[in-house]
């Protein structure tokens, strides 16, 4: 398991945008559909897996509240056995996590699930979707 995506939400996304490409950070663009304007940029290659976007697409892909405002982070882990990943949802929750999501198939070809620790920081795990 490895820390793959640090989701940050941003007050300004063009301002957030400079910043990271300032330190060095190669970003690409994320929109929500087709010829739509950017609503993230995630690094391609820098000094962390960052993902800079706004409040409306952090509550796109995590709808269940409170809606994650600027300042907020979820961390993303990657666990490339899906079992692997189940226990570990299950072993957060016997630890004190409160489960925020539990995984379900994404567009964007993973399965997703959210979870709290104690002190309300997001986590998400990443595995692959039902149907590999």
């Amino acid at each position: 398991m490895a820390v793959t995506e640090i989701n940050l939400v941003v007050a300004d996304l063009d301002r957030s945008r400079s910043f990271y490409q300032a330190l060095g950070c190669r970003l690409r663009e994320i929109s929500m559909s087709e010829g739509e304007d950017p609503v993230a940029w995630m690094t391609v290659e820098g000094f962390a897996p960052v993902s800079i976007h706004t409040s409306a697409f952090a509550e796109w892909w995590d709808p269940w509240g409170p809606i994650p405002l600027a300042g907020a982070t979820t961390i993303d882990v990657t666990i490339d056995d899906r079992n692997d990943a189940f226990d570990l949802l299950t072993g957060a929750e016997k630890a004190g996590a409160t489960i925020i999501a539990q995984f379900r198939d994404m567009p964007w070809g993973q399965a997703y699930a959210i979870f709290a620790d104690p002190d309300g920081y997001r986590w998400g795990v990443k595995t692959p979707t039902s149907g590999e």
